[in-house]
């Protein structure tokens, strides 16, 4: 072991100029290298709260999730953009738990990220909202139309319990709405790109190692 720290020692010495000259080197080309500047990239997002009425397609995350990651919902409810871009690419639908979701959308410009997003959430909520109306009707139909009937006394207990039941539904309908809306002001760009200093750095790591390898193996292979 002490021979080969002498060893290694004396090579040191021998080749000081390439312990320094190496990291400097790759240093200096880590700084001064000319790194196109790739796109930052930018993620919007949107937090939509599911309404509960008894729909188990618009109020149930997973539903909703699959919902919103298939062509057809932007075919049937955003087909001006399908025309101009197409289905969406980058919009990640993901559950929060079983009464959110959220919508994330990556771009290179954070008011396009912002206004896709928005869009998208937008024509769910739409959507959402027509079935919950749907729903409603019905159950205002159907209140109306026990309130209006006329039955014989023994039936009356259960025409009771029937209202009962409906206007208890009733005070739970509620519609699913925007917990959280993207703004193009509020993004923060994430870049993929290294700073100069950072290259700089990087290079001069990676001299170092190359430096100590180019002493030390030639005398671990040796003693070997």
């Amino acid at each position: 072991m002490e021979v080969m720290v002498r060893r290694i020692a004396g090579r040191s010495k021998k080749y000081l100029w390439i312990l320094l000259l190496i990291p400097i080197l790759l240093g200096g080309i880590g700084w001064f290298l000319p790194v196109g500047k790739e796109p930052t990239i930018i993620q919007a997002e949107t937090i939509i709260s599911l309404g509960n009425y008894q729909d188990q397609d618009f109020n149930q995350a997973k539903n909703v999730v699959t919902l919103l990651s298939h062509d057809p919902f932007y075919e049937n409810n955003l087909a001006h953009l399908v025309e101009e871009i197409g289905v969406p690419g980058n919009l990640t639908v993901a559950a929060v738990n079983e009464q959110m979701v959220k919508l994330v959308y990556s771009d290179s410009s954070a008011e396009q990220a912002a206004n896709m997003v928005n869009e998208v959430a937008n024509a769910f909520l739409s959507l959402d909202q027509q079935k919950f109306a749907e729903k409603q009707r019905i159950i205002d139909d159907s209140l109306a139309a026990l309130e209006d009937e006329e039955v014989g006394e023994e039936a009356k207990v259960d025409q009771q319990r029937f209202l009962y039941e409906l206007r208890t539904i009733q005070l739970d309908l509620k519609p699913a709405v925007l917990l959280k809306e993207a703004s193009p002001n509020e993004l923060v760009a994430e870049s993929k790109t290294l700073s100069s200093k950072d290259r700089a750095v990087l290079g001069v790591l990676i001299g170092v190692s190359i430096a100590f390898l180019a002493i030390v193996l030639p005398v671990l292979v040796r003693k070997a």
